[in-house]
């Protein structure tokens, strides 16, 4: 169902309960849930003919098999192309607001294209609009497919991407605008998953940094499918796969193997290029054709925090993660630890970045005082490192809080505003009801919204949200 409320009207919105995440989730800045991941719910195709409402897959193996039927409006096809990042999305939004178990994401426009990692510019609002209707009306149907992995087995499950789409709308009509609440509840069986902790890292920055939606698409895909679905901690380096297997699997429209590999080579060498991939092979003729994909370092990206780090010194975010896996991470952070010591000792580059990479690859080259390091025990040598890791964590946190004002107050005004929303629908959205989202955001066109972030972050995160919400209420007049 898709509801358009007018933005004066108010909404009897129920407060909901934020819960703590799961454990595992704590770990994981992004993620992905492994069904419908590996299932491809989402053709890879970036258009679809006009008359692709629906598609059938069958899959039989050694160990089991399974159907999938996917049945779609004639008015808006099959989801493809950038759905595949909306979804993402709305999964990573889903954790990022607590895991509630009436499975609730709220957003505003700008903050779902954000997190997709698409243009955030006013034009993507229709699209973005015709892609959640488009979730939203399409019924999905798998058959001993779907994996309850709490009770270790297989069972069926129908549904569709999005449960029930509901916002606001300045002119009340079905139409998406900057003021627009969104209230997206997903559906029963992915809440369930996702709270069970049945899911696996996921590269989103990698992901959107791909330039089509057809490689970002298979790229998702191809990472699910390194996943062993009944033990999700074994993962291979390579597997092989039917070529027209394969084209149903990416939902690709063909029954030529000439045509399905012609249309994944684009995403084959870019995928190559920066490195998930080392090779893809094609063994065999016509209709037996056989497609072996050979994972590359990429496919395990390191620690994000360590790569974090590098990138404070200067280094692209590629560029670091290469030099992670290249030499590995104790390797990089003790070359980390000797160009503080070095810097800290008075050692001034002429580029951080340049000078790490040599220290990194030449440390012999380098020597640093040993006195003021002198230790006597390893225990004591592991707590100096400690500390020193603790003070350069310190500043790390410091200059990105100030490098993040800066940046926030190089943005025009209705960027500010949506930056205050997206930090008020995380901090308090179990609180405040939708109508009082949207009279925050007329409140933050005739206050300083970033003052207004300020000040919510401040009173949060000290342990005042009661007093922030009943503050709140009174300067947008709904007490």
């Amino acid at each position: 169902m898709i509801t358009a409320k007018s933005a004066s009207q108010k909404a009897a919105d129920k407060s909901v309960s934020v819960r703590t995440p799961h454990s595992r989730l704590g770990q994981v800045k992004r993620f992905d849930e492994i069904n419908v991941s590996q299932l491809s719910l989402i053709s890879v195709q970036e258009r679809i003919p006009a008359d692709f409402r629906e598609w059938t897959v069958e899959h039989i193996d050694e160990r089991r098999r399974y159907r999938v039927v996917c049945q779609a409006l004639p008015e808006y096809g099959v989801p493809h192309g950038t759905d595949n990042d909306i979804s993402a999305a709305l999964i990573n939004l889903f954790i990022e607001q607590g895991l509630t178990d009436e499975g609730t994401v709220t957003a505003t426009p700008y903050l779902i294209l954000q997190a997709a990692g698409l243009d955030t510019s006013g034009r993507y609002y229709d699209a973005l609009g015709v892609s959640l209707k488009r979730l939203l009306t399409t019924n999905y149907f798998i058959s001993e497919g779907w994996r309850d992995h709490p009770q270790r087995r297989w069972t069926t499950a129908s549904f569709r991407y999005i449960d029930k789409l509901e916002y606001t709308s300045s002119s009340g009509e079905e139409q998406l605008d900057p003021t627009s609440i969104l209230k997206i509840h997903l559906p029963a069986e992915l809440v369930r998953s996702v709270r069970a902790g049945y899911i696996k890292a996921l590269d989103l920055a990698f992901m959107q940094s791909l330039r089509r939606p057809p490689t970002r698409a298979l790229y998702r895909l191809l990472d699910a499918r390194r996943y062993n679905p009944e033990e999700p901690s074994t993962r291979v380096m390579s597997f092989e796969v039917g070529l027209m297997e394969w084209a149903q699997a990416c939902k690709i429209v063909s029954d030529r193997p000439s045509l399905v590999e012609r249309a994944l080579k684009t995403a084959h060498d870019e995928l190559i290029e920066r490195g998930f991939l080392t090779a893809v092979n094609f063994h065999g003729r016509g209709l037996k054709k056989v497609i072996e994909y050979v994972f590359g370092k990429m496919a395990d990206p390191p620690d994000p925090q360590l790569v974090g780090r590098l990138t404070l010194i200067g280094l692209t975010r590629i560029r670091a993660q290469q030099m992670v896996q290249e030499f590995g991470q104790d390797q990089v952070e003790d070359t980390l630890d000797r160009f503080s010591a070095l810097v800290a000792g008075g050692y001034k580059p002429r580029s951080k970045a340049a000078f790490f990479v040599d220290l990194l690859k030449h440390p012999e080259k380098y020597q640093v005082d040993a006195e003021p390091l002198l230790l006597t025990t390893a225990s004591e040598q592991a707590a100096e490192k400690r500390k020193l890791r603790q003070i350069e964590s310190q500043k790390r946190e410091e200059a990105e809080q100030q490098s993040m004002e800066e940046s926030l107050q190089r943005m025009p005004l209705q960027e500010q505003v949506e930056e205050v929303m997206r930090v008020a629908m995380v901090m308090l959205r179990g609180d405040l009801k939708t109508s009082e989202f949207d009279a925050l955001r007329q409140l933050l066109n005739h206050e300083d919204p970033l003052a207004m972030r300020q000040w919510l972050l401040r009173g949060v995160s000290s342990g005042q949200r009661d007093a922030v919400l009943h503050d709140l209420r009174i300067r947008l007049g709904s007490l």
